[in-house]
């Protein structure tokens, strides 16, 4: 986990993204190729690349890390809007879907309710609910669990941070414990804020996190 300093603490609140597809707008873009493996990142500022340009963020890099190891016929959508909540997130499925089918679906938030210290039960029934709308569509939904810093509340730290694996197992998902993993608290590897990774945090990111998905998409090569 990673201690972020007070001051900085709510940044990622209050900036609006862009929903953006392989470094383009998500409107009006749509592969209708159906041997093509489509991925969708959802989440906020930590999936967006905030203050990046959108061929940074992770899920594109992930996306080239994932065409290396032989996955050629695959896209990742970058779905990612910052200053997201889980309950922000979960009001614009149906305008995401639009962009749909999808195959596989990274659910990637609750950063901005950790930081805002919103109510841990919210969070785990938005999520629940996030998750039970992309199945309904077919897609394998794949969790992505966040860390908040500790110098919060401890007490409300440990509520929030057992909902994910909670949820993982009670949906039976493939879960990844956490999206920073190995860039949390590396100044090297975030922007001066402490909060959002750098283009060399997003690169590392990306090569964890296609080390876990890869061994769930091999039988798509």
């Amino acid at each position: 986990m990673f201690k972020l300093r007070p001051t900085v603490r709510c940044v990622c609140i209050f900036f609006l993204g862009t929903l953006v597809v392989s470094g383009n707008p998500v409107c009006g873009s749509s592969n209708q190729n159906s041997k093509t493996v489509r991925i969708l990142a959802f989440g906020d500022s930590l999936t967006s690349g905030y203050r990046l340009n959108p061929e940074q963020a992770y899920p594109k890099l992930l996306e080239k890390e994932l065409h290396k190891r032989g996955l050629k016929n695959l896209e990742i959508l970058n779905a990612g809007v910052s200053g997201d909540t889980s309950s922000q997130g979960l009001r614009r499925i149906q305008w995401t879907l639009k962009n749909g089918p999808f195959d596989y679906v990274l659910v990637a938030l609750g950063a901005n309710d950790g930081l805002r210290l919103l109510p841990p039960k919210n969070l785990e029934s938005n999520l629940e609910k996030t998750i039970l709308e992309f199945k309904k569509t077919g897609a394998k939904v794949i969790l992505v669990g966040i860390k908040i810093p500790i110098n919060l509340d401890p007490d409300f730290r440990k509520q929030f941070e057992s909902i994910y694996p909670r949820l993982a197992k009670k949906m039976n998902l493939p879960f990844y414990p956490f999206l920073l993993e190995g860039v949390a608290a590396d100044p090297e590897l975030n922007l001066d804020d402490q909060i959002h990774p750098n283009s060399q945090g997003h690169e590392v990111i990306a090569q964890k996190l296609s080390d876990f998905l890869f061994e769930i998409l091999k039988d798509h090569r």
